[in-house]
Parts: structure tokens; sequence; C-alpha cells
């Protein structure tokens, strides 16, 4: 739970940081920066071995942003669909725990989980500006970062527009989900 409570409460540089100092520069076991291609290594460093192995911190910041919401949003509604009548009627009827959990309990708690990842899409694309920035990693984050120290409006917009249709995009999934996870919402 402590883990659960400091992913909610830090901000990603500070996590970034951390992880860089404690992991990577202190144990030594992960790089700090840099970035290997996965596809086309232009030096030594290259394939998806090591585009992993670069991307574990990266990944790992990431994860800490919005794995504590998540953990906290799914107990939470895993034990309120619990005490449902239709969970103790499932049962009553002698249907086996794992039918009772999958089919009644998981399928209507992920209902709130999923609209929540739909609106946690934005904050991810922030999200990721601050944690490419920290591990010097190429990306939308540091394009935008370095277009706004240049005054370059045209790439500034380029990638908010970007940003706004990924965002609608991923929204337009995520209803698409909620309709096939939820047999009470149909699409007409």
């Amino acid at each position: 739970m402590v883990f659960v409570l400091i992913g909610i409460s830090a901000h990603p540089i500070w996590i970034g940081l951390i992880l860089a100092y404690f992991l990577g520069f202190k144990l030594g076991a992960f790089p700090i920066s840099g970035y290997c291609d996965f596809i086309n290594p232009a030096t030594d460093c290259g394939g998806p071995v090591q585009w992993a192995y670069h991307m574990f911190l990266p990944w790992m910041t990431f994860m800490r942003l919005f794995a504590a919401l998540y953990v906290r949003m799914i107990r939470a509604n895993v034990t309120e669909t619990l005490n449902e009548d239709y969970v103790r009627t499932a049962r009553a009827k002698g249907a086996p725990e794992w039918r009772v959990l999958r089919s009644h309990v998981l399928r209507n708690a992920m209902l709130p989980v999923v609209m929540m990842l739909g609106m946690d899409i934005g904050i991810a694309l922030g999200g990721a500006v601050f944690t490419e920035t920290v591990y010097g990693l190429p990306g939308l984050g540091q394009t935008v970062v370095q277009s706004l120290s240049n005054f370059d409006l045209p790439i500034t917009q380029g990638v908010v527009v970007f940003a706004t249709l990924a965002i609608i995009l991923f929204n337009l999934v995520v209803d698409l989900l909620y309709a096939w996870i939820d047999p009470r919402i149909r699409l007409a």
C-alpha cells in the first residue's frame, strides 16, 4: 500500500530521478539515459533486447504513475461488486467460484476502470513528456519541449493536434470496449 500511495502522490520527474539514481547510478543495473533502436540499429546498440533493456526505467516510471491509481480503483470496485445481490444469487445457485468472479464480479467491476482508462490517455501523454525529458528519449515529448524552447509554432501545433486526435481515437475505442463489456449497453 505504501508503493500505491507513493505512486499516486509523486510527480513523474521525481519518480524518474529516484529510479535513475538507485537502479541506474547506484546499482548500475540499467542505463540511465540513451536509446537503442528497435528495428534498425545505427550503432552496436540495437535490437529488441537492447531496446527493452534501455526502456526499462522509463517503463517503470510510467508504470508507477498509473499502476497505483488502477490498483486502488480495481480493489474498490471488486470489493463493492462482491457484495451485490447478483453475486450472492450466482453463488446460491451453485455456480463455481471462478465463474462468479469472471462473469459477474470482474466484468462489472471493470466498467469504471475502462472509463478511467479513456480519461487517462491525456494524462499519459503529459506524463510521457516528463518521462522522455528525464531519460533523454527521443519522442513527441522531447519534440514539443524543443519546439517550445525554439518558439516553433507549427511543430507545437502539430504535436497538439496529433495528441488530440489520439485522445479522440482512444476514447472511441474505450466506448466500443465499454459496450462489449457491459451487455446492457448495445451499439445501435
